[in-house]
This record gives C-alpha cells, structure tokens and sequence, in this order.
C-alpha cells in the first residue's frame, strides 16, 4: 500500500495517461505533471524535468512546490533532484514493463502498473487504453487476451476525432484507407512499408499499419522544423536493426523492440 501522501508526478499527456491522471485522483492521491522550462514536459523532455506543474482546465501550468523528502511515483518522467518511491514506465531498459508480451499487456502498461499500485482491477475501455499503449500492433491482430480489436478501433478512432475536429466516420475511413496503402507498399526486400517522404505521407499512417499489422518505416517533420523517422510494427529483432542503423550514423534514438517501436532525429534540423 501507498502512503498517502505519495505523489504521482505525470509525464507527457496522451490517452493513457490522461487516464492514469483519472484513476490517481479517484483513489486520492495528489498528482502533478513534469515539467521543463516552466511547461509540462513533451516526450522529449519528460525524462529531463526540472520542476512540476499542475496544468488545469484552461491548459495553463502552474508551478507546485514539491518538497525534497515527498516521497513520489515517478509515472512516464523523471525529476532532477529526486528519487521515487517506485517508477511506472515501459519506455527504457530496467523499466517494470520493459519486457511484458503482448499477452501481458497489463503487466507492461502504465496504466495496469498504476492499478496494481492502487489496488484496482481494470475496466473493459482501460484494458483497451492499455493494450493500445503497450503493444499496439499487436491488440490490432487480436494478441491481448480479453481486447476486442473492432472495440479498440473504435476507441482509437473517437479519441482521434475528438482531438482533430474529424468526424468518427472520416477517421475510420482513413485508417481502413491507410491499412490499404500500407499493404500495397509492403517491400518484400526490406520487409516493411516504407513512407520516406514527409509531405506524401498518407494520414492515419501510423494506426494503419498497426491495424494492417504490417511493418512501417515512415518520416514526419515535426513543428520545431526536426525530421524524425519512425519503425513500428516489427520483431525484435528488426526494431534493435533499425535503432543500430541510426545509432551508427549519430542520431538520437528510441524505442523498445520488445513493444515493435523505435524512432531517431535527425540532429542539425531544426
């Protein structure tokens, strides 16, 4: 058991940590975000945070004072200056879920790792949010005990909406668009789709090929004017080929083989 006045200290906002947040402050736990420069921390800078924030409704951070000895969850982050209580994560090595299969998707989640904290079994939309965060391509090709894959798409999809202003129909529609695609790429050579170009990539790439359950190599120029290039999909061994591939050629990179993900930035491009 947790002693209340532990901290859960939040990292970079997405679905599943939008939840996370949910679920601390149902149990009453207080909660806070990790931040940089005085803003809550991206993906980039979550493992780099020098300070935390509450961000609230109208998305504005506020700063919290966090005493030294407070003892902290580290969920997704890390603070400077601080050693937690325990680390919820499956991004890095050492990592509780760094290692999880598919088949133990709760196990490996942020999410499910937080549960376990609180005492809590997980709803049928939470075993969905995690499985998606955990091993998507997988969840996709029906691999997580209990996860409906028609349910998930349905989840991902309203999420989508929800954040792009589309409608329901027209993001379905582009991921059924993008698994096609995907497909019709796919380069026996390489084994993978490969979507080099940033400004002919098709949208809903990524959850396409999740949902395709195919490989996919593909490059986005972020708004900070960064290239990045992105493999989702494959084994393990083809995710730790990909991270060598740029690691050889001096860019930063990312990822877990055992969750079918990396990435890399190209440095200098900003």
């Amino acid at each position: 058991m947790l002693d209340k006045q532990t901290r859960f200290i939040l990292g970079a906002q997405d679905p599943e940590m939008r939840e996370i947040e949910r679920v601390v402050e149902s149990a009453g736990f207080a909660r806070a975000h990790a931040a940089r420069g005085g803003r809550r921390c991206n993906p980039q800078t979550a493992y780099a945070a020098d300070e935390v924030v509450l961000v609230g409704r109208d998305a504005v951070p506020r700063a919290v004072l966090l005493p030294p000895k407070t003892p902290t969850v580290f969920v997704e982050c890390r603070l400077r200056g601080f050693d937690p209580v325990t680390t919820v994560d499956h991004h890095h090595p050492g990592d509780p879920g760094w290692g999880v299969p598919p088949e133990r998707f709760l196990d490996g989640s942020s999410l499910g790792q937080v549960l376990r904290l609180l005492e809590r079994e997980a709803d049928e939309t939470q075993r969905l949010l995690a499985a998606s965060d955990h091993c998507l391509t997988a969840a996709y090709q029906g691999r997580c005990p209990g996860v409906d894959p028609h349910e998930l798409l349905f989840l991902r999809a309203s999420w989508q909406a929800k954040m792009s202003g589309r409608t329901l129909s027209d993001v379905i529609e582009g991921i059924l668009q993008a698994a096609k695609q995907v497909r019709r790429h796919h380069d026996s050579e390489f084994g993978e789709s490969r979507f080099l170009d940033p400004t002919q990539m098709p949208s809903d790439l990524p959850e396409g090929a999740a949902y395709a359950g195919m490989p996919v190599r593909y490059r986005a120029l972020l708004p900070e004017g960064v290239l990045k290039e992105m493999y989702k999909g494959g084994t393990p061994e083809a995710v730790e080929a990909f991270m060598d591939e740029h690691r050889q050629a001096g860019r930063e990179v990312y990822g877990n083989p055992y969750r079918g993900y990396a990435g890399a930035y190209w440095p200098g491009t900003a």
